[in-house]
């Protein structure tokens, strides 16, 4: 399913551009499509029409702007009105979204709203629905390798053979922990592998009816035998198979499952009492497929098992929420509690913007996700304490960018009055 790689780094991308001027003043060499025998420098403002892979001019040095602690924002009764008018209005030039939204600020919720349909049979979605979050997983999974960085249980330089002896392949003492984090590792994705042959597809599922040990080794298997597709820390790929093998080593080192660690470390704490895993059984996979072009919930569909499967997606984008479970996980970012002053500036020192399973730019850290059957979108402005979380079950909602930006934006320009 290659169109889910492209999909998700053009809107982070894009994103960046709009909401975090990230990206601001540099120059990239960019392919235009997979099939381009050529490549052009193009500017940051026409990277969003551009393809996924570009490799990395680094503009004059500056210094970076301190970070300042976080704020919490105060808006009045009449601000808070006139933002909620605003959201209702823009929500409503967009009849065929279905999902849930919401937007808080300075620890409260301001808007929260549902739409749509559960499974295209008269099912209303409510602010309680669970949705898959996709790859807005990835924060959790860099937020507990940081975690365990912290702790002195590794160094984000060690190489990939400390974790994978197994495997006497050579570039795996290559690839640094840092790389897989910043989606430079040079790594493909198994996703694109799995899914873009049918007999891999199959074999994957006869695995995983074995167990959740079996179908990790397989992707596993499969993510080390796919190789480098790219040189090492020169090219910002984005990559599922980082994220995955990022979890094979948070087990490794915390001696606990991915589940467990989650649990304890960020769902527990945050108390996010409505957050799961794919394969529970609590989002019951019933999002629309832009592919199939309907809602998809056919116990024979091959790429709905996988991706409706818990060490499918794993560490890449297993984990299943609702928008007010997602927001406090935001707020829990967005304090001191895991992330200190300092911690952010680290965060953010990334050369493409992408650092521990975020977006960055600056105060605002954001990213978006997508599975076969749901997309997602998060942004969080800590200087502002401003949040957004949008969950939908539609895969591939094309405008799920156009809304956020839309509905977010005045909300941060609000809280900066």
């Amino acid at each position: 399913m290659k169109k889910c790689v492209s999909a998700i780094i053009v809107s982070a991308l894009s994103a960046s551009i709009m909401l975090s001027g990230c990206l601001d003043n540099l120059n990239f060499i960019v392919a235009r499509n997979e099939e381009a025998s050529t490549e052009e420098s193009v500017s940051s403002q026409e990277l969003s029409s551009g393809e996924v892979e570009f490799n990395y001019q680094a503009p004059p040095k500056t210094e970076k702007p301190q970070i300042e602690e976080p704020s919490t924002c105060t808006l009045s009764q009449s601000q808070i009105d006139a933002l909620v008018n605003n959201t209702d209005l823009i929500l409503s030039q967009y009849p065929d979204f279905s999902g849930t939204i919401l937007l808080s600020a300075g620890n409260r919720i301001i808007y929260e709203k549902s739409f749509g349909s559960t499974n295209g049979r008269g099912g209303e979605n409510c602010d309680d629905t669970v949705y898959q979050i996709g790859s807005v997983t990835k924060q959790f999974t860099g937020t507990a390798i940081f975690m365990l960085e912290k702790e002195g249980k590794l160094n984000v330089n060690d190489t990939l053979d400390k974790y994978f002896p197994e495997y006497d392949t050579e570039f795996l003492k290559q690839v640094t922990i840092s790389q897989l984090l910043q989606m430079t590792a040079g790594l493909g994705d198994y996703m694109t592998t799995i899914e873009g042959t049918q007999e891999i597809l199959d074999n994957y599922l006869k695995a995983a009816a074995k167990g959740e040990d079996e179908a990790k080794k397989f992707i596993v298997d499969v993510i080390i035998n796919d190789g480098l597709y790219t040189d090492p820390g020169k090219v910002y790929k984005y990559s599922n198979s980082a994220y995955y093998l990022l979890g094979i080593i948070i087990e490794q080192l915390s001696g606990m499952t991915y589940r467990e660690y989650l649990q304890t470390y960020f769902f527990d704490y945050a108390n996010m009492t409505n957050t799961f895993f794919a394969g529970d059984g609590r989002d019951n996979q019933t999002g629309y497929s832009y592919a199939q072009e309907r809602f998809v919930s056919d116990n024979d569909d091959k790429y709905l098992k996988a991706e409706g499967d818990y060490p499918y997606l794993f560490s890449a984008g297993s984990v299943v929420s609702t928008a007010e479970d997602v927001d406090k996980w935001m707020r829990v970012v967005a304090s001191d509690d895991i992330f200190t002053p300092s911690d952010r500036k680290k965060v953010e020192n990334a050369l493409w913007c992408y650092n521990y399973g975020w977006n960055t730019g600056d105060n605002l850290w954001h990213h978006s996700g997508r599975t076969y059957t749901y997309s997602s979108q998060v942004y969080s402005d800590y200087k502002t304490d401003t949040h957004l979380v949008v969950l939908t079950n539609i895969a591939f909602y094309e405008d799920l960018n156009e809304i956020s930006y839309k509905i977010y934006l005045p909300l941060v320009n609000a809280c900066k009055k």
